[in-house]
């Protein structure tokens, strides 16, 4: 009698299921969690590039209106153009952030802008800010590094060495005639 009781435990231990779904949990809770983290990443990565976008936009319409250049010297000229720029922005995006590279050109032929990112590093002294006279060609870039909790996994969004992204936003336009051309 005895012996068939020993023989009935092996059996009751492989059926029972104690425990098994908590142990499933804890198998794939780390892509669960994973991946949840990656969403709410995404979101916000897309929030801040709206915000950016937005931005750029506004701080477009007081260049091209000839705004920035009445400001006189440079300083006041960059000044009025970061606080145009954060007055759309600065809900999500700390202004302090971003770097802007403001060039003018003659034609939208000759507007080659410097690509900033050397050897998957964002170089700031590679950018310059010049709002351009009237009826010239004026490009505007922003560009706002921001780090990631998963952007060394997720190599589609991550462009820089250190895994952070680098969002930018842009805008291309022609100055109005606001004085002579």
């Amino acid at each position: 009698m005895s012996n068939r009781r020993e023989h009935g435990r092996p059996r009751r231990f492989l059926r029972n299921r104690d425990g098994a779904v908590a142990l499933e949990f804890a198998a794939i809770a780390p892509l669960l969690f994973g991946i949840l983290l990656a969403i709410l990443e995404t979101a916000a990565i897309y929030l801040r590039s709206t915000a950016l976008d937005a931005g750029v936009e506004e701080a477009k319409r007081l260049t091209f209106t000839g705004q920035i250049a009445a400001e006189g010297n440079a300083d006041k000229q960059i000044a009025k153009f970061k606080e145009a720029f954060c007055n759309q922005a600065d809900w999500i995006i700390n202004c302090a952030d971003v770097k802007f590279d403001v060039r003018a050109f003659k034609t939208f032929g000759a507007a080659a802008m410097p690509v900033p990112v050397v050897d998957g590093v964002f170089d700031p002294s590679r950018v310059a800010f010049d709002p351009g006279k009237p009826c010239e060609i004026v490009v505007i870039r922003a560009y706002l590094e921001i780090p990631t909790m998963t952007g060394m996994i997720r190599k589609d969004v991550s462009g820089l060495k250190s895994g952070n992204i680098l969002l930018a936003a842009s805008a291309a336009f022609k100055n109005e005639p606001y004085g002579a051309c």
